[in-house]
This record gives structure tokens, C-alpha cells and sequence, in this order.
């Protein structure tokens, strides 16, 4: 995924912000970066690192953050 990403940036094309937005060969690249910028902190060192290099990545700000999950005795 990062190798497609990267060619679609690399095409001019820009990352989209959620999924759905942008297809390229069958791969949904807005779920992926969305996933990458949620689980930043459970990524390695090396990974963070590819992604802000490469793609300007990074994690998600406080505001963008998902609601907590609520389990089904909370709820």
C-alpha cells in the first residue's frame, strides 16, 4: 500500500482523507492512510519514519480523533 500511495503522490495525485475517496488497483488508499494515522503509536519507529518521509504522514491531531468505543455492557 505505501508503494501505491507513494506512486499516486509521486503521479500528482494528493491522499485522500477517508475511505472511499481514492481507488488504485482495487486498493482503497483513503481506509489505508486513515488506519495509519490512527494506529501511528502501535507502528514502529522505522514505519512512522517511511510514512512521514515519503508520504508527509502523520498522526492524527486531537480533534480528529474516533469516538471511544463503547462496549456492549456500556452500552
Amino acid at each position: 500500500m505505501l508503494r501505491l500511495a507513494h506512486a499516486h503522490v509521486k503521479a500528482g495525485g494528493t491522499l485522500p482523507v477517508r475511505a472511499g475517496e481514492v481507488i488504485v488497483q482495487g486498493e482503497d488508499l483513503g481506509a489505508w492512510v486513515v488506519a495509519q494515522r490512527l494506529g501511528w503509536d502501535k507502528l514502529l519507529p522505522a514505519q512512522q519514519w517511511l510514512l512521514e518521509s515519503t508520504l508527509g504522514l502523520e498522526p492524527t491531531g486531537e480533534d480528529e480523533q474516533p469516538p471511544a468505543r463503547r462496549s456492549q455492557s456500556a452500552a
